[in-house]
């Protein structure tokens, strides 16, 4: 969730430069920045709430000296508000260490008791700054760095990601890694240490990737590194793993928002899904087992959507599971497959479900955006995105590309078993294969249609979106991305369901979005939505439809707006265009509420803590 870059250099200054690669993580956290740097020997910090990015722009790091050890944090509040004093770094009692954290320390209360107690005074009310101070406490008993630190992790219960300067160590950042990522690259003129393989752009592609109890010392010319046993720090080896696919610097362009840029990316992520070879699908599901699928937020509805695709294109039994909730209620033994799905793949409570089940000998598949991530290491199979930086803290993009990869999963799978006739796993390829440009077209034909509804309906408080079948969990994202971006209530409901209570709710205040399956294609389906739709509009409750153009003329009476999609017949696409008319709506929702677009309150890109 918050971003951390250190970096030194014995040649060049590094305080603007850790800075600038602060900035490229800010999407990871942005309600509050820092940057310390040392000085002959002096710490000098500044930071402050808001955007380091803009902050960048304004000058106002200006104030921080030239120097060749830099430490930075963007913070996305967990312990203690949204305040200077809260911002990272934190100084210790005798200003000789600075430190940022991500994770939650959790027994940082009887910590600060106790440091309380040996007279330490506390600057910031989170719980990280403990860390600082156990640290120069250890240092002014005469631990070395390297055993300060150990001291200091083996007495946090919780998880973390540290980076420490000091005064003491004036060419070293140095690093600690518990459940939280970190990573390290060097090149001889500069050593980097960041949460975030994004933040080493023009260091090296030779990277190291930090173990759980790991401590780092970064230099410009090497990384040294510990494993902590029985609170001691000795010396191990960790290889270094090339990046075969960096996460490129992504650029705005001309778009104003990156949410509606990375929409108009979204036929590319198709085209990248489909590019995957058919011999990544083979072998992944064994027959005769339960497939169980986990994600969360977003991610969570694309496994719920996987459930379905999975059973009705390859008679696969699936559950999906809220990462959060699978400790309750999976259970996975040896051989059991496992497919965890995560844009950024170090989604913490993700990563929680896939070390427990490969404890258990359950077989992981990864489905990630982010080339070597957390998740991509942890799995046996993996099918890898490859959308591109996703920027918005709003995955739109990536949740199609994830969609696309899934459903070839299921087809594929399928075909092999039998389930799926050679003639229907070719139409269903080949509606894949047109899906792009159906995208293309579509995003740019009715985005303007789109934005007249927004414009009439953005000041409703309220909102249902229903959904049948697949259309279920599209529905219940589509709420997700509504609420999520502006800040209005909103809840998806399954259509059936609809009139077991939920229609309580319902007037002419209350506005309801109906996702429709193809009338063709499904009609049973087709007709239990809309006679859902219909007790709705009984009830003088408005709804807004949004369904394949094949809608019988008699039938669009019951609506007070219907927003028309391209028809392919197939429920695999069919989905895909409903995702993507949401997200375009809840986009156009928030551009005429004025809201903040790509960084929303309260949010963050990556939640990489429990």
């Amino acid at each position: 969730m918050c971003g951390i870059v250190g970096m030194t250099s014995p040649e060049i200054t590094v305080t603007g430069l850790t800075a600038e690669q602060l900035a490229v993580l800010e999407y990871r956290g942005y309600d509050s920045w820092g940057l310390a740097c040392l000085t002959d020997t002096a710490l000098s910090v500044v930071k402050d709430t808001g955007s380091v990015g803009k902050a960048l722009a304004e000058g106002r790091l200006d104030a921080l000296p030239e120097s060749r050890l830099a430490l930075g944090h963007t913070r996305w509040a967990t312990h203690g508000g949204v305040t200077a004093a809260n911002a990272h770094p934190h100084l210790s009692y005798n200003r000789a260490v600075a430190v940022v954290h991500n994770g939650v320390i959790e027994n940082h209360l009887a910590l600060r008791r106790e440091l309380e107690a040996d007279g330490i005074t506390f600057a910031s009310d989170t719980d990280s700054e403990v860390a600082a101070h156990l640290l120069a406490r250890h240092l002014e008993r005469g631990a070395s760095m390297r055993d300060a630190i150990a001291a200091t992790t083996s007495a946090l219960a919780g998880e973390y990601a540290l980076a420490v300067i000091a005064t003491s160590d004036p060419a070293t950042v140095w690093g600690a890694k518990h459940k939280s990522p970190l990573v390290v690259a060097y090149d001889g003129n500069r050593g980097i240490l960041a949460s975030d393989q994004m933040a080493l752009d023009g260091i090296s592609d030779q990277v190291l990737f930090l173990y759980d109890g790991d401590i780092v010392a970064v230099r410009a010319d090497s990384a040294d590194t510990y494993t902590t046993v029985d609170h001691t720090a000795h010396p191990v080896e960790r290889e270094f793993t090339r990046l075969a696919a960096r996460q490129e610097r992504a650029d705005k362009g001309e778009y104003p928002h990156w949410m509606i840029k990375e929409i108009h990316e979204t036929p590319a992520a198709v085209q990248a899904a489909l590019a995957l070879p058919a011999e990544h699908f083979a072998g992944i599901l064994p027959p005769d087992r339960l497939v169980t699928l986990v994600g969360a937020g977003s991610a969570f509805y694309v496994a719920s959507m996987g459930q379905y695709l999975l059973k009705s294109l390859a008679g696969v039994r699936a559950t999906a599971l809220p990462s959060d909730e699978a400790e309750y209620l999976a259970v996975l033994g040896a051989g059991d497959p496992l497919i965890a799905i995560s844009q950024s793949g170090e989604t913490f409570d993700t990563l929680e479900v896939c070390r427990d089940a490969i404890a258990a000998g359950a077989v992981l598949t990864s489905i990630c955006n982010v080339p070597s991530s957390t998740q991509e290491r942890l799995a046996t199979h993996r099918l890898p995105q490859g959308s591109g930086p996703e920027i918005c803290v709003l995955s739109t993009k990536s949740i199609v590309s994830q969609v696309v990869l899934l459903a070839r999963l299921a087809l594929e799978t399928g075909h092999t078993n039998g389930t799926l006739t050679g003639e229907q796993h070719h139409a269903h390829q080949q509606s894949l294969e047109r899906l792009a440009d159906t995208l293309t077209e579509f995003i740019a034909t009715t985005a303007t249609s789109v934005q007249a509804l927004a414009v009439k309906y953005s000041h409703v408080a309220d909102w249902f979106f229903l959904g049948r079948g697949i259309l279920y969990p599209a529905a219940c994202e589509s709420a997700l991305k509504f609420k999520e971006v502006n800040y209005h209530h909103a809840e998806g409901a399954a259509a059936g369901f609809f009139k077991h209570g939920t229609i309580s709710l319902i007037d002419e205040h209350f506005y309801t979005v109906a996702l429709l399956p193809s009338h063709t294609a499904a009609p049973d389906r087709y007709a239990a939505t809309l006679a859902a739709v219909s007790e709705i509009a009984a009830r003088k409750g408005p709804v807004i439809g949004i369904g394949p153009a094949d809608i019988p003329a008699d039938d669009l009476g019951v609506f007070a707006e219907y927003l028309l999609l391209p028809y392919h017949g197939d429920d695999i696409a069919d989905l895909i265009v409903n995702l993507v008319a949401g997200q375009l709506l809840a986009y156009y929702c928030a551009l005429d509420l004025g809201r903040e677009i790509d960084q929303p309150r309260s949010l963050a890109k990556s939640v990489t803590v429990r």
